[in-house]
C-alpha cells in the first residue's frame, strides 16, 4: 500500500512540473510576441512623400526611444525603434529629420536644376580637379551648355569660392580620383611629357622621386612656389583636394577642421564624381540619363598623359616607385579620407537617382533659374578661369 501512495505522489509531482513548464514556456513567448509588436520597422525610400509617413509615424508614436538611420551605409539600412520615452517623442523627430536632410534636399536641388535646364535656363560650373579627368569633364559639360544655350564658367588652380556654388540656376560639377593615381599622372604629364615630347630637353627632367621631395610641402621649391603664388593650387601634391576645397591660404598645416570643411563644400556641389568610375555603372547612367547629349561622358576621353611613354621610360624615371608611393600615401592621408568620403556620397546620390524627376518642366522664376552668365562673371571674376602660374613645370635649377 505505502508503494502505490509513493508513487501516486511521485505521478501527481511529476504532472505539476510539465504543466508549469508549459505556463513558463507560454508565458515566454507571449512576452515575445508583444515586444516585437512594439516595435516599428520603417524604410527610408529617399522619396519626398516618404518623408511625412515616416514623420507621422514618429509623431504619433508615444513610444519612441532610439532612431538609428545611417545615411552614409552601402546597403542604406535604416530602422526606427521604439518603446516608451514619451518625453523624448520630438527630439528624435527632430533628428529623423536632419538625418534625413542631405540626400532630400540633393534631390530637390537636382530637381531644381534639371527645371532650369529642360528650360535653356542658368549655367554650369565646374571645379576642375587637376588630373582626376577634369579635360573630359569639361569637354562633356561644353557640349551640355550648347545644347541648352547656357553659359559654362570654370576654376582650376586655385581655391574655391564656395559662394560660387550658392549661385541661383548654376549647376556645378568637380571630380576626384584616387590622391596618388592623381599625382603620379601629374608628374608624367606636367613634367615628363613636357620635356621629353614638347620641349625636346629630356637632360632636364627630374625623377619621380626628386620631382615628388621637390613639391611636397617644406621643401626650399615648394616653399618659393607658394610665397610667389599665394591660394594657388595648380601644383599641389599633398592634399590637394582638402585644400583646394577648404579655403587654405598656403600658410599652415591640413588638419581635421580643414577636412570636415572640405566634406561640407563637396556636400554644396550638384555633381561630383569619382574618376575611376567613369567608364561603366550608375555614375555613368546619371549623367547620361540626366544630361541627354549626343555624347555619353565614357566616350569622351580627353585626358591628357601618354602611357607608351610611361612604360618607356618608366624603370629609367620611376625606379624608386613603390617607396614614393608609400610616402605620398603617409603625406596624403587628409584626401585619402575625402576620397573616401566621396565615393559614399556619390554612392548614397546613386541610391536617389531613381527618385528623381528627370522631365520637370515646372514654372520658373527669374530668381530660380537667371541667365548667370553676366552676374556670375561680375561677382566673381578673381575666381573663374585656369590659374596657371610660372615655373609649375619645376623644379628648375
Amino acid at each position: 500500500m505505502k508503494t502505490q501512495k509513493l508513487a501516486l505522489v511521485k505521478s501527481i509531482i511529476f504532472s505539476l512540473l510539465i504543466c508549469l513548464s508549459i505556463f513558463l514556456i507560454f508565458m515566454i513567448t507571449i512576452s515575445d510576441i508583444q515586444q516585437e509588436e512594439s516595435n516599428v520597422i520603417i524604410p527610408i525610400h529617399h522619396r519626398t512623400e516618404d518623408i511625412s509617413e515616416i514623420l507621422d509615424v514618429v509623431e504619433n508614436e508615444t513610444n519612441i526611444v532610439k532612431i538609428n538611420i545611417n545615411l552614409n551605409s552601402t546597403n542604406s539600412k535604416q530602422s526606427v525603434a521604439t518603446n516608451s520615452m514619451d518625453d523624448i517623442a520630438n527630439e528624435k523627430k527632430d533628428q529623423l529629420k536632419q538625418n534625413m536632410f542631405i540626400d532630400l534636399s540633393w534631390k530637390v536641388k537636382i530637381e531644381d536644376k534639371i527645371s532650369c535646364l529642360n528650360n535653356n535656363r542658368g549655367g554650369v560650373y565646374l571645379f576642375h580637379m587637376r588630373k582626376a579627368a577634369g579635360t573630359s569633364l569639361r569637354t562633356y559639360l561644353k557640349l551640355l551648355t550648347m545644347n541648352h544655350q547656357m553659359s559654362f564658367h570654370e576654376t582650376e588652380g586655385k581655391i574655391i569660392n564656395s559662394n560660387i556654388l550658392k549661385s541661383p540656376g548654376i549647376m556645378s560639377f568637380t571630380s576626384l580620383r584616387h590622391p596618388v593615381a592623381r599625382i603620379k599622372s601629374l608628374y608624367w604629364y606636367e613634367h615628363v611629357e613636357w620635356y621629353y615630347i614638347i620641349a625636346q630637353n629630356p637632360s632636364v627632367a627630374k625623377s619621380y622621386k626628386v620631382w615628388v621631395d621637390a613639391w611636397l610641402d617644406g621643401s626650399e621649391w615648394k616653399n618659393a612656389f607658394t610665397a610667389a603664388n599665394p591660394g594657388n593650387t595648380y601644383m599641389e601634391i599633398e592634399n590637394y583636394y582638402v585644400k583646394s576645397l577648404s579655403g587654405w591660404k598656403g600658410v599652415g598645416n591640413i588638419g581635421e577642421e580643414d577636412l570636415e570643411r572640405a566634406k561640407e563644400v563637396l556636400q554644396m556641389f550638384d555633381m561630383v564624381l569619382i574618376t575611376e568610375w567613369l567608364l561603366e555603372g550608375g555614375q555613368v547612367r546619371m549623367m547620361d540619363t540626366y544630361f541627354r547629349i549626343s555624347r555619353s561622358i565614357r566616350q569622351i576621353r580627353d585626358m591628357k598623359g601618354n602611357s607608351i611613354m610611361i612604360s618607356k621610360y618608366h624603370d629609367v624615371l620611376a625606379k624608386d616607385e613603390e617607396e614614393v608611393d608609400d610616402l605620398l600615401r603617409a603625406r596624403n592621408k587628409y584626401d585619402i579620407l575625402l576620397y573616401d568620403y566621396a565615393q559614399e556620397l556619390v554612392r548614397n546620390r546613386l541610391q536617389a537617382m531613381s527618385h528623381i524627376d528627370l522631365n520637370s518642366s515646372k514654372p520658373y522664376d527669374m530668381n530660380s533659374c537667371p541667365f548667370v552668365s553676366t552676374y556670375l562673371e561680375s561677382m566673381y571674376q578673381e575666381d573663374l578661369g585656369v590659374f596657371r602660374p610660372p615655373k609649375h613645370k619645376g623644379p628648375l635649377e
